[in-house]
């Protein structure tokens, strides 16, 4: 049977070309979604990319403090050793000093004196490792003059004071009663101190022959 078309030619043209702009429609709407999901995975994937790049680069970063930190330990521990290392040398370089200056000492304490205290650092005030206390006890104070006049004319010691000098207690001077214990020589000697410095020479060369000579005391 044959179909007859009683729609007009226009009406039929207007509803194909209606169809045909709803089917553009949706393909150029399907092909944005595409096209924008396909823009969306790119960037997704240089997002995540770049996320894995920064977590490399603070896992590098974390690695490098922990670096760093180890080095500044390992430094602290060098400087401490080479500390301690400097300060066995100069205990080493110093013992020929300190026999050498009991060497000296002996030579320029004169004679009805002696000595009990030899102390390095000066008085409680200073902290002066260069300067020494001597105590002891002597005949008058002219024999501590004549052992300060020693020690300035030594090489090993300079600027020699005396800071004090105390009479013999008379107590200890008088004659005992029968039957007691005669007093000695020695406790009519008055109680002085005294301060000298080490020369500067003697500290930095120890093997310095000057160091020996004495000052022609009357020991």
């Amino acid at each position: 049977m044959a179909k007859i078309n009683l729609l007009p030619w226009r009406a039929e043209l207007r509803e194909q070309r209606k169809r045909e702009f709803l089917i553009t429609n949706a393909a150029a709407f399907l092909l944005a979604v595409v096209i924008a999901g396909l823009i969306w995975l790119y960037f997704n994937n240089r997002l995540d990319d770049q996320l894995q790049a920064n977590a490399q680069i603070t896992n590098a970063n974390q690695s490098l403090d922990r670096q760093l930190s180890d080095l500044k330990d390992l430094q602290a521990r060098r400087d401490q050793i080479v500390a301690r290392m400097k300060v066995i040398q100069d205990l080493q370089g110093k013992r020929p000093v300190v026999v050498r200056l009991f060497d000296e000492l002996t030579r320029l304490v004169p004679a009805n004196m002696y000595l009990t205290l030899w102390q390095r650092g000066g008085d409680k005030n200073e902290n002066n490792e260069n300067r020494f206390t001597i105590e002891g006890y002597a005949e008058s104070p002219n024999t501590v003059s004549e052992f300060l006049r020693n020690l300035e004319g030594s090489s090993w010691f300079k600027t020699a004071i005396m800071n004090s000098y105390t009479g013999p207690n008379e107590n200890a001077t008088k004659p005992t009663d029968s039957g007691g214990v005669a007093p000695r020589p020695e406790d009519s000697y008055g109680h002085f101190v005294v301060t000298v410095d080490l020369e500067e020479q003697a500290i930095e060369d120890p093997a310095n022959p000057k160091g020996v000579v004495g000052a022609g005391s009357g020991s």
